[in-house]
């Protein structure tokens, strides 16, 4: 089915590249707002705490001069009369009023502009601010409160300073954002395109696979998680390459062992039907030998077929792994003493070895390997068994006498229809399968099967059990 198209990987990483400056110069931009206001605010609010202490001193002594706040309500009166006659005549020079006391008090313009004056009472003389929402300061006399000092908040007079600030800090934050916006953008791009190349690279390659081409590879550059996938997809290739060729020789080998006992029997069978060779029982018993050949062929490769698939049953139970390998023993005993060879089981500790399995399975699995080296070791000679357990885990060892067999071939053994030997066929009573076979029967029992060099001078077969 045909995938719908959208956004590619690129785009949706320069979209995400994009998005995530823009959210950062609103977020820093946010920060700058919300600092700006509480730093200012905060600091402009201590400094007025400061000179409001030094402004009541000084208010305290003209009002013992006075004794009254009537010379202080009159000098804001008539500046304040200034200030919107200033405003009404614009053209107009107005001489400020004369307001020493006010000068004394307050020098700055920035804090006439917000003075308060307050009563013993807290109710506002000059000002129009409630006493609960000013910056106040107690005047005393004599120990006594006459009155108070105060400011208008700061946060009042900065409110449309500080909006008309911000609009300009804004417009320029702007063009500032948008030009290095500009900039993310063409750098961005080329970015978010050497970023997906690995994957426009494995997406090829994966089409490449998926039509059979399992010799495929991916270049792997650096060390992230693209390249350790890269790796992970070659490794992949690989396995479908050798999976497709273990196949190509499973059929090619399959083929070629039915095809020689068919070969013979109808051979034997169109000689019989033109005289060639009389039905006898020794005629009828050849083909018998064939015919139980063909089958017991058959019968390995349906187990295989069955273990691959999951299909091969086993019945497991506690069984005690010592009793199983010394009944294979014994009953493989006389075709090793008439072959000339001598099998031997060692086993050092008291108590029996017990796991879980399915007996049958395993007397197959040693009876195989112990009929591997029947077939396979040069008289005289011996086979030697040894059972141990060590972590957790029973180990079992074949060690047979020569011949032994290459390293390669140590790797090889455990594949279907493999031979050490090219001119050993089924003179020698094997079909390359029984080895197959018990590497199925002990991945079956979650355990682990190996081939190693034999100390005695043969091959050495070690077999790993889990037991719980």
């Amino acid at each position: 089915m045909a995938m719908t198209k959208g956004l590619k990987i690129r785009h949706k990483l320069f979209a995400v590249f994009v998005l995530s400056n823009i959210l950062l110069i609103v977020s820093m931009w946010q920060v700058f707002q919300w600092s700006f206001d509480r730093g200012f605010v905060s600091y402009a609010t201590e400094r007025d705490r400061d000179f409001l202490e030094q402004m009541a001193n000084r208010t305290a002594n003209l009002y013992i001069y006075y004794d009254d706040w009537y010379f202080l309500v009159q000098e804001s009166r008539m500046e304040s009369e200034w200030h919107k006659a200033k405003l009404e005549n614009l053209r107009d020079l107005v001489p400020p009023p004369s307001t020493p006391n006010l000068d004394l008090i307050y020098p700055s313009q920035y804090y006439r502009q917000r003075f308060l004056l307050f009563d013993s009472q807290q109710k506002p003389i000059i000002g129009k601010t409630r006493f609960a929402d000013a910056e106040t300061h107690a005047v005393s006399v004599n120990k006594k409160i006459v009155g108070y000092v105060g400011l208008r908040s700061i946060r009042e007079l900065v409110q449309d300073q500080t909006l008309r600030f911000v609009r300009q800090q804004g417009e320029a934050f702007l063009l500032i954002s948008a030009f290095m916006l500009a900039i993310a953008a063409l750098l961005t791009w080329p970015l978010a395109q050497w970023l997906s190349r690995p994957i426009i690279s494995m997406q090829k390659a994966t089409k490449k696979l998926a039509a059979g081409k399992f010799d495929t590879r991916i270049s792997v550059k650096g060390a992230d998680e693209l390249a350790s996938l890269s790796c992970d997809f070659n490794n992949l290739a690989c396995t479908l390459e050798h999976t497709r060729e273990a196949r190509k020789r499973w059929v090619a080998d399959t083929a070629h062992e039915l095809r020689t006992p068919v070969a013979i029997l109808r051979g034997e069978i169109e000689a019989m039907q033109d005289g060639i060779i009389k039905v006898s029982p020794e005629s009828l018993s050849s083909l018998h030998q064939e015919t139980l050949h063909i089958a017991r062929l058959i019968d390995d490769l349906n187990q295989l077929s069955m273990h691959d698939m999951g299909n091969l049953s086993y019945e497991m139970e506690d069984i005690s792994i010592n009793d199983i390998i010394e009944q294979t023993v014994q009953s493989m005993t006389l075709p090793f003493n008439e072959a000339g060879l001598e099998l031997g089981f060692e086993y050092s500790q008291k108590n029996p070895i017990v796991m879980n399995g399915d007996s049958d399975r395993l007397h197959q699995l040693f009876s195989n390997l112990m009929n591997n080296s029947l077939k396979y070791t040069n008289a005289p000679g011996k086979l030697t068994v040894k059972l141990s357990k060590k972590n957790k885990k029973a180990i079992v060892l074949f060690e047979d006498t020569a011949p032994g067999v290459s390293d390669e071939d140590k790797n090889r053994i455990f594949e279907q229809f493999f031979r050490v030997e090219n001119s050993r066929n089924r003179a020698t009573g094997g079909r390359g399968l029984g080895l197959a076979i018990c590497a199925s029967i002990v991945d079956g029992h979650q355990g682990t099967i190996s081939a190693y060099h034999s100390p005695d001078g043969g091959l050495g077969i070690k077999v790993e059990f889990p037991l719980n």
